[in-house]
């Protein structure tokens, strides 16, 4: 075949992994990011990691994660972007880390961001002004979901507005309607139908109130749980049927995304805001060190799924993200990464979804970084290094040969860790990361201790 014929039939392929399936059809596509709260990494019947048993639940079940697994892509070290709440939520709807938001605490959800910051759907819709978009669930944040761009959503709520005890005061509260999962997820399928009808393009959030604090589950699901036998890592029979719950959720969104024709111009995408709560829970993190709270693996390293067009079915992407990189990911999707604001932290892994998972994200500043008053962290390539600002203590980490950081790593290759610090050291200084937060309305550093 001559060269020129061949350059003629490979340009579509070139075409469409350089701008998206989505927007080769002449529309930008719709996006839903599903947000649980407080699940561990391993928290789901579907593998992590490949090949790596303890990398999936011994007992929970969860038919519609795996499904979203096995038909879309699992990100095997993907992390959330702090090791609490509100932090983590202001940064995935930024763009931007915790610490240069100056919100490293649950407090932080208590005052505005300390300069101009534009959400996701502000930045899509600078883009398309024809989206739409709807945040339903747990919210953390300070300014309403209406000032970021948001059309519909149940307001600026929080933990408390998912806790709903039974009249039943038993250890555990049956309820019909467990961390408002069904409630919200109606909202979430309201919506999808109504974006059906308007031909609109949709950006929508469920953020689950699951599986935070108080055990709430359908009382079919307890007593389906409770007559099972547990596994040797993971055995609470109410967090089982909480997780259940959610994943039933899940499920009822992927079934209205396909049952509206929509699956091939909807990536939907899942993840936790951070890791799971091993002082609520002891060990069912394992391999993972600590749990939520924690910048130890099982603090920060999330369960995350991404299915759509021209995501391979089945396929695992072993590059490190993190949640902060979801808004240059969504727009790049979008086919608008030069409308992404100059102060964004995160960058885009459309390459690694449209690439069968290989590759990885170019960011301002290589690598992934945390920080707060204790302690900072700079996960780059296999190492992760960790300082304690108290006593100055280095951890050094690989983490592709010691998943659950039991080897520091720090004396024995100073050279590396020395050149990780001066990274960390020059990225605290550039964004200020050391200057307290303003003041919060309760007269408190917002940055303080929680």
């Amino acid at each position: 075949m001559p060269r020129f014929e061949l350059r003629l039939l490979l340009w579509p392929v070139f075409f469409w992994f350089a701008i998206g399936p989505s927007v080769l059809f002449g529309r930008p596509p719709n996006i839903v990011l599903i947000l649980s709260d407080d699940q561990g990494w391993n928290n789901t019947e579907i593998a992590m990691m490949p090949g790596r048993a303890d990398s999936k639940s011994d007992f929970y079940l969860t038919p519609n994660l795996r499904r979203l697994g096995e038909s879309g892509m699992i990100f095997s070290q993907a992390y959330a972007p702090h090791p609490v709440c509100s932090p983590s939520r202001h940064s995935i709807q930024f763009g931007i880390t915790p610490a240069k938001l100056k919100k490293t605490t649950n407090q932080g959800a208590n005052y505005p961001e300390p300069f101009e910051v534009k959400s996701i759907p502000q930045v899509l819709k600078s883009a398309h002004p024809e989206y739409n978009a709807a945040h339903f669930g747990k919210w953390h944040m300070h300014r309403h979901p209406a000032e970021l761009g948001y059309d519909a959503s149940d307001g600026r709520t929080g933990n408390r507005t998912g806790r709903q005890l039974s009249t039943d005061q038993t250890k555990f509260w049956p309820h019909e309607d467990p961390k408002r999962s069904i409630s919200i997820t109606d909202q979430a399928v309201q919506f999808i139908r109504h974006q059906v009808e308007t031909g609109a393009p949709f950006f929508l959030q469920v953020s689950h109130y699951a599986i935070h604090l108080s055990a709430e589950a359908t009382p079919e699901s307890l007593e389906k749980h409770k007559a099972r036998t547990p596994g040797d890592v993971h055995t609470a029979y109410w967090y089982a049927a909480m997780i259940e719950d959610l994943d039933t959720a899940v499920g009822r969104i992927i079934d209205a995304i396909d049952a509206n024709g929509l699956a091939d111009q909807t990536y939907i995408f899942f993840t936790s805001d951070n890791g799971g709560t091993a002082r609520q829970y002891p060990g069912f993190n394992i391999p993972l060190r600590e749990g939520k709270g924690s910048y130890y693996e099982g603090g920060i390293r999330v369960p995350f799924f991404a299915k759509g067009p021209g995501i391979q079915p089945g396929s695992y992407a072993v590059a490190p993200i993190v949640g902060y990189d979801l808004l240059s990911t969504f727009v790049d999707l979008a086919g608008a990464l030069k409308t992404v604001p100059s102060n964004v932290e995160g960058g885009s892994f459309k390459s690694i979804l449209l690439d069968s998972g290989d590759g990885g994200v170019e960011r301002p500043r290589p690598g992934i970084r945390f920080y707060r008053q204790v302690d900072s962290v700079l996960i780059q390539d296999d190492f992760k290094l960790k300082r304690t600002h108290r006593t100055g203590a280095l951890e050094l980490f690989n983490l592709r040969e010691d998943l659950s950081e039991t080897v520091n790593l720090a004396e024995r290759h100073p050279e590396i860790a020395r050149a990780m610090l001066a990274e960390l050291a020059d990225w605290i200084d550039a964004i200020d990361a050391t200057t307290p937060a303003p003041l919060s309305p309760r007269g408190r550093r917002a940055n303080a201790a929680n």
